[in-house]
């Protein structure tokens, strides 16, 4: 049993990781983990040494069956796309490319209120089953899709319908009085689990975006969109804005959204992979965060887009809170265990030093549920944070005087083949219920 019962308490006994910090991760070979219910949350009051808080509490250590694998913090993912889960594996010559022959054609069946509820009713409970239980998320432009997610979705993902306006298929193109009607509906309906989503500049003009800002910042609500994410996408969107009034001697992209007034601490720019340096001022005097896509910017042989490695290290230079992203579909696979392994990897091939096993782990956990203002409340195994946890298949390595960093590594080494990693997550607990069970 993953959960058990004691004296009105709630208790997991498991050896477990918990990172606090990018290079802090505390690992217990025997932990026990105590936690409370009230008022429908579920609050870690203890976690520590089986052995010592059973006898503090003056518990038998033997009343609880230590779990096989190891316990981990539930995952969160800044930056995924549900409605391009079925073309995370087409072929990836180009961004532009990609998105007109693949993700455009897929995301126009949206508009089938059938097919999004079939598509919905498997996608969030598979997301659950690989250990992310929230997130940032972009929808296609139609209601449907939007309703269909909130239907299904745990509360700790915030979801917002794409605006697309201009420079797009007929098939998916809003008029400016539709996108920005959808942004008040959405916001009507769904509250603060709504996100206001221009899909990006280039498909969004900058009316659109101006009054969806004006929108989220009234109603405190998060903003998304993307960034910079390949060269050829910034010239695209240079071209394209040089020609629109007000915009003619604008200097880079992300000057763009600083007009429409875009940025700000519950804004998350997807990718944001080739600044210029004012751009990196324009985002650290914001306070505007960024979702990493190591798995969609990867090589292309790697099944990403090819757009390039993000600059982390200037980030935190610039005190630019961050975190990893899977970005479904750019990104070839759902589970968070692969973006750890892919930002470890290709960190590593660029010559990066440190230990980057243990900085994803936290940039996929705690940094994240940060950047959505949970962090307070969850992120990790902490006293007071609430019962949200994995637990993990562990064949090897989980051993007395092993390290956090091995005892991850071991962890991600079991796997063979990239689409294997979902199968390392058995169960899911969420506020102290167990949402999947393998």
């Amino acid at each position: 049993m993953l959960l058990q019962e004691k004296d009105g308490f709630k208790t997991l006994r498991s050896a477990l990781l918990n990172p606090v910090t990018d290079t802090e991760c505390e690992y217990y070979f025997d932990a026990l983990i105590v936690a409370e219910s009230f008022d429908g949350h579920t609050t870690i009051v203890e976690v520590g040494e089986a052995d010592a808080i059973s006898r503090k509490r003056g518990w038998q250590l033997e009343e609880f069956a230590k779990l096989e694998g190891v316990i981990l913090p539930a995952f969160y993912d800044v930056h995924f796309h549900w409605v391009q889960d079925d073309v995370r594996q087409k072929p990836k010559a180009s961004l532009l490319e990609w998105l007109e022959k693949h993700t455009f054609p897929e995301e126009a069946r949206f508009s089938d209120y059938d097919y999004c509820e079939a598509k919905a009713a498997f996608f969030w409970s598979r997301i659950i089953s690989t250990g992310t239980i929230g997130g940032l998320c972009y929808s296609s432009t139609h209601s449907t899709a939007l309703d269909a997610a909130m239907r299904h979705a745990s509360e700790g993902f915030k979801i917002g319908n794409v605006l697309m306006n201009m420079s797009c298929p007929d098939y998916l193109i809003q008029s400016s009085e539709e996108a920005i009607q959808s942004v008040h509906n959405g916001t009507n309906a769904y509250e603060s689990r709504y996100c206001v989503t221009p899909r990006f500049a280039p498909t969004t003009s900058p009316d659109v975006m101006s009054e969806g800002a004006r929108v989220a910042k009234d109603n405190g609500l998060f903003v998304q969109t993307h960034l910079c994410e390949t060269t050829d996408e910034i010239q695209h969107t240079l071209n394209l804005y040089r020609d629109i009034p007000g915009f003619e001697d604008i200097s880079s992209y992300t000057e763009i959204y600083a007009r429409c007034d875009m940025l700000g601490p519950k804004t998350v720019m997807g990718h944001s992979i080739h600044f210029e340096q004012d751009e990196w001022d324009m985002l650290a005097d914001s306070n505007t965060a960024i979702a990493s896509c190591p798995t969609s910017n990867a090589p292309i042989e790697d099944l990403g887009l090819g757009s390039g490695l993000f600059d982390f290290e200037k980030a935190e230079e610039r005190g630019i809170r961050w975190a990893l992203a899977s970005d479904i579909g750019g990104g070839p696979y759902l589970c968070m265990f692969d973006v750890i392994d892919s930002f470890e990897r290709q960190n590593r091939y660029a010559g990066k030093s440190g230990d980057h096993h243990i900085k994803a782990l936290y940039r996929s956990t705690q940094a994240g549920a940060e950047i959505l203002g949970f962090g307070d409340t969850r992120g990790n195994i902490s006293v007071g944070k609430r019962l949200d946890c994995i637990q993990c298949v562990a064949t090897r390595g989980i051993e007395p005087d092993a390290t956090s960093a091995s005892v991850l590594k071991a962890i991600i080494s079991q796997v063979s083949e990239r689409g294997q990693f979902e199968a390392l997550v058995s169960a899911t607990v969420v506020n102290g219920e167990i949402l999947y069970e393998a």
